[in-house]
């Protein structure tokens, strides 16, 4: 996908999620809802303040440690921490 095409691509999902147009499917744990609903949000100040270029960190601990904490996210954990290390290449 091209970059630009990429990017608002990304940005219509957040915008479309936090004006209410989307939703988290499936049945996830209060917790869990909350981090990825944060997280969504934090998207969303990339989008309207894109001077910020990267998520702050806290909102990604905050994700990755509350998904950690169900055995059923493990694997998006992993997944997740890959990109993030692979994000520097």
């Amino acid at each position: 996908m091209e970059k630009k095409i990429e990017k608002e691509y990304y940005e219509s999902l957040i915008n479309d999620y936090v004006d209410g147009k989307a939703n988290i499917k499936g049945d996830h744990p209060d917790d869990v809802h909350k981090a990825i609903d944060s997280f969504f949000h934090a998207g969303k100040m990339l989008v309207d303040h894109p001077e910020i270029e990267h998520i702050p960190p806290e909102y990604v601990k905050k994700l990755l440690s509350t998904l950690a904490q169900h055995p059923q996210y493990h694997p998006l954990v992993r997944d997740l921490i890959e990109i993030l290390n692979n994000s520097n290449e």
